[in-house]
């Protein structure tokens, strides 16, 4: 009987060992979230157009936070993919150090523009990024674990042309009806694409990524009116054409 109860006393050692050690995991592997947006913003899925990119590398920004508190150590993670996409593509990745005290920011990776143009003729490429596991990390919540993005080469119509969620405006507002043509004159008159238009009051507001104002939109807008009568001054009074062959206006 002695010996059963020396058993039993080792048993019950031994498992609070393993349930210490596996809340010692737990709080060792916290979750990382990770999105694509702003700090604030959290957008599902994002759309990369190599056809607005100046230069032959691209960086994609994007955020993270861990669940928890913040340790006095660095930390570092990496992401991977298994898309089969994403063999298409040349992305440079690194591993990312969270330093210690810190427990959210932002990071980036970077893609090569391809040269090869007839990758995107019959369909866009699809990649999504996710958090390597590790002794250190976690995936995080299904809301924040994946990095999606649709790759395109194309100029096309921007999602907030006709529409936009206040306090976002459409860009129609300030460049009129759309036409590929048209956003291709904008592009090259302005320098900006695929940018989002922000009503506000604030002389300085703090401003998601690639988003001006209302009043900068507006500046814009007069920018893109004076060019075209300069157009039409260069070229006898010719009307700059859409690819429908109606003059290009703006309000």
């Amino acid at each position: 009987m002695r010996y059963t109860y020396i058993f039993l006393l080792l048993l019950l050692a031994t498992s609070g060992c393993k349930k210490n050690n596996l809340q010692y995991f737990e709080e060792e592997s916290p979750l990382l979230n990770i999105w694509l947006g702003t700090t604030i913003s959290v957008q599902d899925s994002v759309t990369h157009n190599f056809a607005y990119s100046p230069t032959n590398r691209d960086s994609i920004v994007f955020n993270y936070r861990i669940a928890g508190y913040p340790v006095n150590y660095d930390r570092t993670f990496e992401l991977n993919t298994t898309d089969a996409d994403a063999k298409l593509l040349n992305f440079s990745f690194k591993s990312y150090k969270v330093p210690a005290g810190k427990s959210s920011g932002n990071f980036a990776f970077f893609v090569d523009k391809p040269a090869n143009k007839d990758l995107f003729v019959n369909r866009d490429l699809k990649v999504s990024f996710s958090v390597r596991q590790s002794d250190l990390f976690q995936s995080g919540t299904s809301e924040y674990n994946k990095l999606k993005i649709t790759f395109k080469n194309a100029v096309t119509k921007p999602d907030n042309w006709d529409n936009a969620v206040l306090p976002n405006l459409p860009l129609k507002n300030f460049f009129g009806s759309y036409s590929s043509e048209k956003y291709k004159f904008v592009i090259q008159v302005t320098g900006l694409s695929n940018f989002g238009v922000y009503r506000t009051v604030l002389v300085n507001p703090d401003l998601a990524p690639n988003t001006i104002t209302e009043v900068h939109a507006k500046a814009l807008q007069m920018q893109c009116k004076i060019a075209l009568e300069q157009y039409k001054i260069n070229n006898n009074n010719k009307d700059l054409l859409d690819e429908n062959l109606i003059p290009i206006v703006f309000p």
